[in-house]
């Protein structure tokens, strides 16, 4: 075999033909290589409509507005991504989205003015990294918030990533330079002013700043909240005053809301929640749990369920709201973790039961009512979140 092989090499000419041979066969192997890894990466992939779903829920865009340009499988920065181009509202789109999971990779956003020139807003950080820095600077986790609008534009040439979310007491805005991580703009609102008194008006208390020179304390803020709140009993204790005043246990039903609001100037729990039969709306004192108003409505046509001897008292024959949940979201090319929800309830329509599901990505509004009993797709909107 040495032998035979010393041959192959005994020449020059013979030398040269060899190696090109071995190359020729080493370049076959390696493509074959390429091609294998893109099949199974294909194989297991979102797929391109679902890829252009994340990338509009990303932008705030209703896909009916969409004009798509290209979308394209590829090779980028050592992973595989769906590049997806399109246009809408006079704005050019290009994403990278990761074909695995529907991560966004890498976006650009080019803003067509009337001129006919081209503004491009950019990110050298992700928009999880901006919703970090801005949190940081507010003194919040987290769990302490609700994020309500996240999304990459222009202020003034540069660009920015624009976020809003609130607690049980403040709503935030702020602008990240979607470049450097520098808070760009602020401001804070209170919802409302803790116990008011009676004899005066509540107002609204309002900070903006803008370009941030400074970053107050990071501790001052949340032990704000802590003081103005400390007097108030919690929710979880005003979920557990709704049942016990109900009659009923947590495992009985299924919560919609339960947050902070005041109503004539009195700090309340709004706590919702349904059983299988029933809808029932709670006002809890935030201060000494009393119930301040509370009502009960019985779902309309409601039907008894095959099997269940003609009671109505469980949902055995449904799907879980949990379910509902994940077979709106998928309609929308979204999972779960992605959405903020803002209803999810068990309601009867013309004697059949649904689940009415509403939720919102990226500013779009989706609004999905689902089949409780066999899990199908009644009706489905989704509209782009009007600011």
């Amino acid at each position: 075999m040495r032998n035979k092989i010393k041959r192959l090499f005994e020449t020059p000419k013979k030398a040269a033909l060899s190696i090109v041979c071995v190359l020729a066969i080493l370049l076959f192997l390696g493509t074959g290589t390429v091609y294998a890894a893109d099949a199974i990466a294909k194989s297991t992939a979102i797929g391109a409509e679902n890829a252009q779903n994340f990338a509009f829920a990303d932008a705030g865009i209703d896909p009916a507005a969409a004009k798509i340009v290209r979308t394209e499988f590829g090779f980028e920065h050592g992973q595989f991504v769906y590049e997806v181009e399109f246009v809408a509202d006079g704005t050019e789109y290009e994403y990278w989205i990761k074909s695995s999971d529907g991560t966004v990779v890498k976006k650009e956003i080019e803003i067509v003015t009337q001129d006919g020139a081209h503004k491009v807003a950019t990110a050298e950080i992700t928009a999880d990294e901006a919703k970090e820095i801005a949190l940081a600077d507010a003194g919040l986790t987290v769990s302490d918030v609700t994020f309500t609008e996240e999304k990459l534009d222009l202020d003034d040439s540069t660009s920015v990533y624009e976020l809003k979310f609130y607690t049980s007491e403040k709503k935030y805005e702020y602008e990240i330079n979607a470049t450097t991580g520098a808070v760009f703009s602020k401001s804070t609102e209170a919802i409302a002013a803790q116990n008011p008194p009676a004899q005066q008006p509540v107002t609204s208390a309002a900070n903006s700043e803008k370009p941030a020179t400074a970053t107050p304390a990071k501790g001052t803020q949340s032990n704000s909240n802590a003081s103005s709140g400390s007097s108030q009993i919690g929710v979880e204790a005003a979920k557990n005053k709704a049942l016990a005043d109900a009659g009923l246990s947590a495992s009985a039903v299924t919560f919609t809301k339960a947050r902070l609001d005041y109503d004539d100037r009195i700090a309340v729990y709004d706590v919702e929640f349904y059983t299988s039969t029933h809808e029932y709306e709670y006002e809890i004192n935030a201060s000494t749990g009393a119930v301040h108003d509370k009502s009960v409505e019985a779902f309309k046509g409601t039907v008894a369920k095959p099997g269940n001897n003609g009671s109505n008292s469980n949902t055995g024959n449904y799907i879980s709201v949990d379910k509902a949940k994940e077979i709106a979201v998928g309609k929308a090319g979204l999972s779960v973790s992605g959405v903020t929800f803002q209803k999810a309830k068990l309601d009867y329509d013309d004697g059949r039961a649904v689940y009415e599901i509403e939720f919102f990505s990226g500013g779009v509004e989706y609004e999905c009512e689902v089949d409780a009993s066999t899990g199908a797709i009644l009706d489905y909107s989704s509209e782009r979140e009007h600011r």
